[in-house]
């Protein structure tokens, strides 16, 4: 038997998105019924990597990365880059009952392009398909929804809101709420003459924090995506990016520096009445990607920390992981106790892969004779665990809500995303099937 996880899918289009003049507003907004939770007791299972699939399998001349698993888990979407124009890719996955036996269809493209022989139907975007590039693509937490950065072909970069499903309830509540422009089937959430990006919605959905650089630097912006009113976070000399939300949907932690190193900062109670900026970490290396543990009490990021203590050593990069609550010191040798693991191969989009369990992690080590493998490490013991996967050139690594795992390796000269299974998966997937 094979699941479909998540639900069905309702009119979507395959091999990329339909042609319309402007989003069609339904009378009134769809009630979001959350979804079920199911408890897992982790402690009791034995971490497992499972059956490893390769989903593209064409030899295309394209590179795919940073993998994306929607949070119910029934699409992952990827970004692919051309020569000439960068597109996301989006695969519904079909697994057995056992968290085995994969197969994987393509339902959606996401990319700006005028189809050749249609006259244009927006002058604001004069666009064609080798200047079209569209990345840093996100889900909302919920459904089919997705935000995603791109220039449409004009050369500035704004963010766009999609969905696989096209009655996906947080889309269609988009439109009568704030009625954004819209560009065939996506709806341009921000306008600037400057790059906007980097977005995360926070895990209620009702709030957008993102990157700007309309102010002439980068900072931080928070968009309410049921008022619509947008906000500015930060305001300094430096750059701010990367921002990722806490699970609770109260801090946002972000990387900010200069050219020569960056720092780790973190945004409290934000839109509460005690919202503040504090510094978690700040001293002469380079700290970057910082990442919330699943349970929100720890914060990951990469380092260039090295026992040498050498802060010109930009090549390798370690994992250092300190409590959320901002008690570890922000510099010194008492913050050198939170340093985990030396020569890792740093992610440049998502930041390091917590599994649920919030004591595992799953990262590949910058070993060149090894073709960087896989491990899996534990927080608690410290200890490292080889990974067999029979690929090379791993990187890109990424963790779903309930433990599968995406990554990319290299085939044949270019970059192709892998999916695995793992007991922790599989524990979950017996439950929900169960119910």
């Amino acid at each position: 038997m094979v699941v479909l996880l998540g639900g069905c899918l309702r009119g979507v289009k395959v091999d990329g998105p339909t042609v319309e003049e402007g989003p069609v507003t339904p009378p009134e907004e769809v009630i979001i019924v959350p979804e079920k939770k199911y408890e897992i007791d982790y402690e009791s299972i034995e971490l497992e990597i499972l059956e490893i699939q390769q989903i593209e399998e064409k030899p295309e001349p394209y590179n795919s990365y940073n993998p994306r698993f929607s949070h119910n888990e029934t699409y992952i979407a990827f970004e692919i880059s051309h020569e000439m124009y960068n597109k996301i890719y989006v695969y519904q996955m079909m697994i057995s009952e056992s968290g085995s036996g994969f197969s994987f269809k393509k339902v959606h493209e996401v990319y700006m392009e005028e189809p050749i022989g249609e006259d244009l139907t927006e002058d604001l975007f004069e666009s064609n398909f080798q200047e079209s590039f569209n990345y840093e693509f996100t889900w909302f937490p919920r459904g089919s929804s997705f935000i995603f950065t791109s220039n449409a072909g004009m050369g500035e970069y704004n963010l766009f809101m999609g969905g696989v499903e096209p009655d996906d309830p947080d889309l269609i509540n988009m439109q009568i709420r704030l009625g954004p422009k819209s560009y065939r089937n996506y709806l341009m959430m921000t306008e600037d003459f400057k790059k906007d990006g980097q977005a995360r919605v926070s895990p209620d959905g009702t709030r957008l924090v993102f990157t700007s650089g309309r102010t002439g630097n980068g900072d931080l912006y928070l968009f309410d995506l049921v008022s619509g009113d947008l906000r500015r976070l930060t305001d300094n000399e430096f750059t701010d990016f990367f921002p990722q939300w806490s699970p609770d949907n109260e801090d946002i932690v972000f990387t900010t520096g200069g050219k020569q190193s960056h720092d780790i900062h973190i945004i409290r109670d934000v839109g509460g009445e005690n919202e503040r900026e504090e510094v978690l970490v700040k001293w002469f290396f380079d700290d970057v990607l910082p990442r919330f543990s699943p349970d929100g009490n720890a914060i990951s990021f990469y380092t260039t920390y090295n026992e040498e203590r050498d802060p010109f050593n930009t090549k390798r990069w370690g994992i250092m992981i300190i409590p959320a609550d901002g008690s570890a010191p922000a510099s010194g040798k008492q913050l050198i106790k939170y340093f985990h693991i030396s020569d890792v191969v740093k992610d440049n989009v998502q930041g390091i892969a917590w599994f649920p369990d919030n004591k595992n992690l799953i990262f590949a080590k910058n070993i060149d004779s090894d073709f960087n493998p896989i491990y899996i490490y534990n927080i608690e013991t410290r200890e490292e665990t080889f990974v067999e996967t029979d690929t090379s050139i791993n990187h890109d690594i990424n963790v779903s809500p309930h433990g599968m795992v995406s990554f990319r390796a290299q085939v044949l000269g270019w970059d192709r995303i892998f999916i695995a299974s793992t007991s922790y998966f599989e524990e979950y997937l017996k439950k929900r099937t169960r119910n």
